[in-house]
């Protein structure tokens, strides 16, 4: 059986990696779980390779926040693929989201 040189490239090329984002939010607040439901809208419709989300609650988790050096919430936190990015806001400007986290505006459907 052969294979066209296309499909070969493509089998050599690197798969790029999930995106692993960290969520760090201030309890079960109206603002906390809008902040969730937007990320959490926009990685569904926007990330084809998946995604990996953690929230912290700051209030459960002080010793987290304090490591991470984080002075505001909602703050997220994209720790791959690299380079880190950290974004600080109710992530309601989708373009500006979109462009923290690397991903297109548009889906490749």
């Amino acid at each position: 059986m052969s294979t066209s040189p296309e499909s070969q490239a493509r089998e050599r090329a690197p798969t790029p990696e999930r995106l692993r984002l960290t969520l760090f939010v201030s309890g079960a607040s109206p603002a906390s779980a809008r902040s969730v439901r937007r990320l959490r809208d926009l990685c569904d419709r926007y990330s084809p390779r998946g995604y990996d989300l953690e929230i912290v609650d700051i209030y459960q988790q002080p010793e987290v926040v304090a490591a991470r050096g984080v002075l505001a919430v909602p703050t997220l936190i994209k720790e791959l693929p690299l380079p880190v990015r950290v974004l600080i806001g109710d992530f309601t400007d989708e373009s500006r989201v979109l462009a923290a986290l690397g991903l297109p505006s548009q889906r490749d459907d």
